[in-house]
């Protein structure tokens, strides 16, 4: 009964540590999103990169959270059902209630798969922000209160103080419009798919799987691409911006798979160790004055053989 009871203790502790960590983790997206006004970043009259008319979102915001929300999830149960249904060995005690495998490992996906999906967007929230790089539809959004086509404002920096925005969009616009780099989208659809993709590697192992399984990893990984270059082709990022975010995404998503996911594994691998001292030969080992004992593991059984010198 000890046992159990420390091992509900335990994963109580875990769970409540990993839900205050990614509580905290929201609050702080919530704060950098709603509280934090970006830079705002003057111009040049004559800069062409801003001067692109405004287009709507080829993958809206709700698209983007289905991308990279939804069908990650829906990925997990699906795979670490199929992985550790049979594995019924592997259930645990949990406070009296037996947890199957395939939901711990569940657990385990989807709680490493939110770390990494927050980290992603602080990050890219925090450098729009700091940066505060306007989009290339600037001019058509904003509307700058000043006369480009004056001699007193040619070649020269505009500050933000010298002018403010008359367009006729929402606060939220007009403030959005100074969020240029890095790419949101492209950041998180990179870190998503290629954490998806990575995950498939090492679940979809049966056979006959292989075609399909980098099939799958290919729809992915071209799923995130597709959403990087729709960033440009509707001119709300630079090529620059784009490249930014998709390259921080993509090592997110390696680095989080690579050291804070701990997946469920059906082998058992690491057998308990017997409970007794086990003396392991040398090489050119002189003989003992008194008798040794040769110790042979093999299916958790103890042999033991004495020898005379």
């Amino acid at each position: 009964m000890m046992p159990k009871m420390k091992q509900s203790t335990r994963c109580v502790k875990r769970i409540a540590v990993d839900i205050l960590m990614i509580s905290a983790l929201i609050t702080l997206l919530v704060g950098i999103t709603r509280l934090w006004r970006p830079f705002e970043r003057g111009f040049f009259c004559g800069d062409q990169s801003l001067m692109y008319p405004y287009h709507e979102d080829t993958v809206s915001v709700f698209m983007l959270r289905v991308i990279t929300v939804a069908v990650p999830c829906v990925v997990f149960v699906i795979y670490e059902y199929a992985y550790l249904r049979t594995a019924t060995s592997l259930d645990v005690q949990f406070l009296r209630v037996t947890v199957p495998a395939w939901l711990r490992g569940l657990y385990c996906a989807l709680a490493s798969y939110a770390l990494g999906y927050l980290f992603v967007e602080i990050t890219a929230n925090m450098a729009k922000n700091v940066i505060g790089r306007p989009r290339p539809n600037f001019f058509d959004v904003c509307k700058p209160s000043i006369d480009c086509d004056a001699p007193e404002w040619q070649n020269r920096y505009i500050q933000s103080s010298d002018y403010h925005c008359t367009g006729q969009g929402s606060a939220h616009l007009l403030q959005d419009t100074r969020k240029s780099f890095l790419s949101g989208h492209s950041a998180i659809t990179a870190f998503a798919m290629v954490y998806v993709a990575l995950y498939l590697e090492s679940r979809m192992q049966w056979r006959g799987m292989r075609f399909l399984r980098h099939t799958l990893q290919f729809l992915a990984i071209m799923t995130s691409w597709f959403t990087a270059l729709s960033r440009v082709t509707d001119y709300k990022h630079h090529w620059s911006d784009v490249l930014a975010g998709y390259s921080m995404g993509f090592i997110v998503a390696v680095v989080t798979w690579l050291w804070t996911t701990n997946l469920i594994s059906r082998d058992q691998k690491h057998l308990p160790l017997p409970q007794h001292d086990v003396v392991l030969p040398t090489c050119q080992q002189s003989a003992p004055a008194a008798p040794l004992y040769e110790v042979a593991i093999g299916n958790n059984q103890q042999v033991a053989a004495p020898t005379t010198q």
